[in-house]
């Protein structure tokens, strides 16, 4: 792999020039004071930080076409780059035209294999380019941070911030390998050098598969679990599973991503719900409130953090994370007062930028435990699934004329202070319902998350034998329902029973533990009743 034979003639050339430097300085200590953060570290360049820097030289000065596009930034400056390794352009000695193929051997050929392999990822090329290994040096390389440290050291010079990433000129060497076809997806695990295959270039690898019966199981084990959501859950499920399709299958149209939408009345399970599918599928999501967030320069969270949660979720996996779910919950609350103007700024900030976001774009996120193994890398927000989660507790009041039914439709969302364009991204709107008593009194007895089975697993845990009268199904429903609080007014409920029976289960000498309506009700009354001094 990568053997000096080969290499085309301009990618020696390249390679030639970035040996000449390297021969020139490898033997130079070199040390800088680099600012990072509030502190100032020194740093000495490791033999690979010197390779590195020595072909992010020759990428400005080697007289390639890689050259010929990097003239057009001339912010970098070939003095600041030759100052940086303690040397000047007229220093740097040629090596004899017969000793390339041994020295490259010896010094390179290794690092740049590993270089290549650690950034590639699913990707493979046509030919290796000097294109293609200036693209890769935009990221920390094979644990070098040369390149970072060089734009902090000069960054008064250089028309970008922290991280070299950001300079515009990896965005044109990005381009250049797109449109020239350079870099396409890997047929295979094990070889490098892939055939180019035009047709293949702009595919993505089908990498979701699960076959029809582990899908049904994982629905009705997750219907099982809520139930009186049955319908709601089975049209989640099947939307998720398309879009996992869409974005990894070669031949299905990623213009069809569902965008979700789904509302409904505290305690119904909208979060629940989507959290217990994913985590069968085995798809990385991550849940937070709307309201946590505001847009860059507002006081708040960055909503780009949201994708450094997500990376982590995927055990680091870029593209896995990038497949991933995320779920802003409290979602009408971005709406805002038109009338008044209160909280317009910012909410229609962060509005705009989830609009970017749903509608796919690059993002550089840093990772890393630390400030000093952080690196930054692009995130592609294309392939998401964005589930939007709200209440609309006001909407739905007013909503609600005469019977038991109502409508929401987008221009609702659009009236109490959605913007537009973005209400226009959602392109699926689901709903949960309505606990009523009967679907309390199902989730009871039926449930496999039922709190009552909760209750008696805890009791025969401590060697006890619960005894559960017939009537407490219902005292346990009607205490729920006045609740008005969902699902979660039945754990309530439970939560507060157990409280009374604490005491008899930890202590108590009979083995027999008894539950009844009377006792419930007793429970009831002692959690929710005050009594005043008179």
């Amino acid at each position: 792999m990568f053997s000096y034979e080969s290499l085309n003639e301009e990618t020696k050339i390249f390679l030639n020039k970035a040996m000449d430097i390297y021969s020139s300085i490898e033997n130079i200590e070199i040390t800088r004071e680099i600012k990072d953060g509030y502190k100032t570290i020194e740093y000495t360049f490791s033999r690979l930080d010197k390779k590195v820097f020595s072909m992010f030289i020759a990428s400005f000065i080697s007289n390639t076409n890689l050259t010929n596009i990097l003239k057009e930034y001339d912010d970098i400056k070939a003095d600041d780059l030759f100052s940086f390794v303690n040397t000047e352009k007229e220093n740097i000695k040629p090596l004899e035209s017969n000793d390339y193929r041994e020295y490259y051997d010896k010094k390179f050929r290794l690092d740049l294999i590993s270089i290549l392999n650690e950034e590639a990822g699913i990707y493979s090329f046509k030919e290796l380019r000097p294109e293609i290994i200036f693209h890769y040096m935009r990221r920390t390389v094979a644990g070098s941070k040369v390149i970072e440290y060089f734009i902090k050291y000069f960054s008064d010079n250089i028309n970008t911030v922290a991280y070299i990433s950001t300079h515009p000129c990896f965005d044109a060497i990005r381009n250049y390998i797109k449109i020239n076809g350079i870099l396409q997806v890997k047929n295979t695990e094990d070889d490098f050098f892939s055939e180019f295959d035009e047709e293949k270039e702009e595919k993505k690898q089908n990498t979701f598969t699960v076959n029809k019966e582990e899908l049904l199981s994982i629905l009705d084990a997750t219907k099982a679990k809520f139930i009186g959501q049955e319908e709601v859950t089975k049209y989640l499920f099947y939307n998720i599973i398309n879009n996992q399709k869409i974005t990894s299958d070669i031949d299905l149209n990623d213009g069809e991503r569902s965008v979700i939408f789904l509302d409904g009345s505290s305690g119904t399970g909208k979060t629940a719900i989507t959290r217990e599918i994913t985590n069968r599928l085995n798809i990385p999501l991550v849940t937070s409130s709307a309201v946590n967030y505001s847009s860059t320069g507002y006081r708040g969270d960055d909503i780009v953090n949201i994708l450094i949660r997500l990376y982590r979720k995927a055990g680091n996996n870029l593209e896995k994370a990038e497949r991933g779910i995320i779920v802003l919950d409290e979602f009408d609350k971005l709406a805002y007062n038109r009338e008044n103007g209160y909280g317009l700024d910012m909410k229609k900030a962060v509005q705009q930028q989830l609009l970017d976001f749903t509608g796919g774009g690059i993002y550089e996120i840093n990772v890393g435990e630390n400030i000093m193994d952080q690196k930054k890398i692009e995130f592609d927000t294309s392939n998401l699934t964005f589930i939007f989660l709200g209440a609309l507790t006001e909407l739905r009041k007013n909503k609600m004329i005469n019977g038991d039914t109502y409508t929401i439709e987008p221009d609702d969302l659009i009236n109490i202070g959605l913007e537009k364009e973005l209400v226009g991204r959602i392109n699926t709107f689901l709903h949960t319902e309505e606990y009523s008593s009967y679907d309390l009194l199902r989730i009871l007895k039926e449930s496999t998350i039922s709190p009552i089975k909760s209750f008696e697993k805890w009791i025969i845990a401590y060697g006890k034998t619960p005894i559960i009268a017939d009537d407490v199904y219902e005292a346990i429903v009607n205490a729920a329902y006045k609740l008005n609080t969902g699902a979660r007014s039945l754990q309530t409920i439970m939560n507060n029973v157990r409280t009374i029976y604490l005491e008899e289960v930890f202590t108590g000498e009979d083995n027999t533990v008894y539950l009844d309506a009377s006792r419930i009700n007793n429970a009831i009354e002692k959690t929710f009743v005050r009594k005043v001094r008179k």
